[in-house]
């Protein structure tokens, strides 16, 4: 034993060559002392690799004991910052699912503003048969609630109200109203009425011409201009006064325009209040009352405006055209026979033709009781073909079938200048069955008198 360790420890032999072992006839010292040192080679080897392996081991022990207590640390610090923090999360959590306890937004006040109300109306543009006016609702507040009405009933075919808009400045809105009806419910002399409901002001109304009171497209405001109107059919008709009206239109300011009448006839003319037409011009209107026989001989008026836009004064006259003059026909027929076995509302139909000049005047009566002009539909005059100085004209009155079943009695009464007594008229009921035709000269509207 202390040959084999004195022999590791100093050293082995080298190995002997094939001679030599060959020349050795056994086991002798130097073979025992070779094969020790080799076992000890071998024991080393291992060593080396056991101590590899346990400082391997030992760093990667260290490494995860590093990590883990790192990681203690910073989930040590994580829940020290939540408890911390806790009392404050509460607070706003608390906030959140209390929302009461939050400061109410106050809005910024502003007060309620009444809108202004203007007619859209085109130059009679129809469409399929169908008419469209508009109502301009501009410079209210709040937006909410605002309510468009039109007054058409159930004629209408379409109402579109369009939503609030603010003005690029300011704080008011806009908005627009369209309404769609068949031309033959809006005849072009006719209008229709726009309502408006708001909440800062009782509800605004305004009356929409079915035909605009300014060309296509609209004129500039700048350009005055001056018109005279002659007396209205049914003053000339129904009293014996007919007043003349002098329109000055086309305006930005109405203020400061002025008229003359020549001949006034030792009257007063009334200025009238301004008015805004669809175009967004100005108009003012002077009228003159007067007599039915100074313009029935033929007497010429005449009507002189001034105004700051206008650069000199404006005059225009008018006197009462001489032609030729034909009294109407008035045929008076009862309902279809198809209407009468709906058993709803039947027609009557009041035909007036070959008359001359085109002024005529229709109303209806329900035994004497002359009938609101809302109640029935009258088309304007047209020429008749081939007739260059006849017209015609067509009205109709729907009743219920009941009170024309029960024989109640209804009149077509015409008034134009050419007739006898200057009215005509014919009645018709179930009973009866042919109309009976009779002139007659009546009053049906108050007159101031004597016209001196």
């Amino acid at each position: 034993m202390a040959l084999s360790t004195i022999a590791i420890h100093s050293g082995c032999p080298p190995v002997q060559g094939r001679e030599g072992q060959e020349a050795g006839d056994g086991h002798g010292p130097e073979l025992e002392l070779q094969e020790l040192c080799a076992d000890a080679t071998e024991s080393e080897e291992l060593d080396e690799l056991w101590a590899s392996l346990l400082v391997f081991i030992t760093l990667f022990l260290l490494s995860v004991s590093y990590g883990a207590t790192s990681t203690l640390f910073k989930v040590k610090w994580v829940l020290a910052t939540v408890l911390q923090e806790k009392p404050q999360a509460a607070r706003d959590y608390a906030n959140i699912v209390r929302p009461a306890q939050l400061p109410v937004p106050t809005m910024p006040t502003e007060s309620k503003t009444s809108p202004s109300v203007f007619p859209l109306s085109l130059s009679r543009q129809e469409s399929e048969g169908y008419v469209v006016i508009g109502c301009l609702v501009q410079g209210f507040f709040p937006p909410e609630p605002v309510n468009v009405t039109w007054n058409a009933g159930k004629d209408s075919t379409s109402v579109k109200n369009f939503p609030p808009v603010k003005a690029a400045t300011g704080s008011l809105y806009t908005m627009s109203s369209q309404l769609t009806l068949p031309a033959s419910q809006c005849p072009a002399d006719s209008s229709v009425k726009c309502q408006v409901q708001h909440a800062s002001s009782p509800s605004t109304a305004v009356s929409v011409p079915c035909k605009g009171n300014c060309p296509y497209p609209c004129p500039s405001c700048n350009e005055p201009r001056l018109s005279l109107q002659k007396p209205a059919l049914e003053d000339l008709l129904l009293g014996s006064n007919a007043s003349l009206t002098c329109t000055l239109s086309g305006l930005k300011d109405p203020k400061g325009a002025t008229f003359t009448w020549n001949p006034s006839n030792g009257k007063k003319p009334i200025q009238k209040t301004p008015e805004r037409d669809s175009c967004g011009c100005y108009s003012v209107s002077s009228v003159l009352p007067g007599c039915s026989d100074p313009w029935n001989r033929g007497d010429t008026f005449s009507c002189t405006a001034t105004h700051p836009e206008s650069k000199s004064p404006i005059t225009v006259s008018i006197t009462k055209p001489i032609e030729n003059i034909f009294p109407p026909q008035v045929h008076l027929l009862p309902p279809p026979s198809e209407e009468l076995a709906l058993n709803e509302l039947v027609t009557l139909t009041c035909l007036v033709r070959g008359f001359n000049p085109k002024d005529v005047l229709v109303r209806w009566l329900r035994g004497t009781q002359e009938l609101p002009q809302e109640k029935y539909l009258t088309w304007e005059p047209l020429k008749e073909p081939d007739q260059t100085n006849m017209f015609a004209v067509t009205s109709m009155l729907r009743v219920t079938a009941e009170d024309w079943k029960q024989g109640e009695k209804f009149s077509c009464m015409v008034g134009h200048e050419a007739l006898p007594l200057s009215f005509t008229q014919k009645t018709i009921d179930r009973l009866a069955g042919k109309p009976t035709h009779v002139n007659v000269s009546v009053v049906m509207a108050e007159v101031d008198g004597i016209c001196y």
